[in-house]
């Protein structure tokens, strides 16, 4: 039911504003940023312009918030694979694995090009890119700097070791996005097994996990 005067409730609101950030997300990766129109966003949900523009100003605010909405829901992912009832090492690996599984799956794919092609010519968007990375990364950052205190790490801090980590996972997320072959989790468990083994060693983190 609406609300008083035939307000939408907050919780109608928030179903409409989902509503429009996943049909602008689906039409974002189908089409990329440049093709995608608001009319076509609009048209899918059988709304107007008019009701889009007042929510959002323009495709690129929109584009944002898509962004934005994923970015909460990637780390949301990652707190909800940390363990606290376990070493430290386990649990950066069990939030690593989540990290990988997020990154190979096709819609993260789809969307990360069409933002990375159009942050070539943004200056905007490339700082926006920069707080998106920032925020999510900070559940595996602060993981990591968990794991080197409780495992005295040999070689490698915090930072340093998050930016291994990530380079090592999206490396191969990347390798599975490009050949668009679909994988099941035993694959993608294996692909990330070969890649978790690689960082312990750079990390000189001593221990078979």
């Amino acid at each position: 039911m609406s609300g008083a005067g035939g307000r939408p409730t907050k919780a109608q609101a928030a179903a409409r504003n989902d509503a429009l950030l996943d049909a602008a997300r689906l039409i974002f990766c189908k089409r990329g940023f440049a093709a995608a129109s608001i009319e076509e966003i609009a048209s899918s949900l059988r709304w107007s312009k008019h009701t889009v523009y007042s929510r959002h100003s323009g495709k690129i605010e929109l584009l944002e918030a898509v962004v934005a909405r994923d970015v909460e829901r990637f780390v949301a992912a990652l707190e909800a694979a940390k363990r606290d009832d376990i070493e430290a090492l386990l649990s950066l690996r069990a939030m690593a694995r989540a990290y990988f599984g997020f990154s190979v799956s096709p819609g993260y794919s789809a969307l990360y090009a069409a933002v990375a092609l159009e942050a070539a010519s943004s200056e905007r968007l490339r700082g926006r890119l920069v707080e998106w990375a920032s925020t999510s990364l900070a559940p595996l950052r602060a993981a990591i700097e968990r794991a080197t205190c409780a495992e005295n790490w040999g070689g490698s801090d915090a930072e340093e070791g998050c930016a291994i980590l990530i380079d090592l996972l999206d490396g191969e997320a990347n390798r599975v996005k490009w050949t668009g072959a679909a994988e099941d989790e035993e694959q993608v468990d294996r692909r990330f097994d070969r890649r978790w083994r690689l960082f312990l060693r750079a990390t000189a983190a001593e221990h078979s996990v």
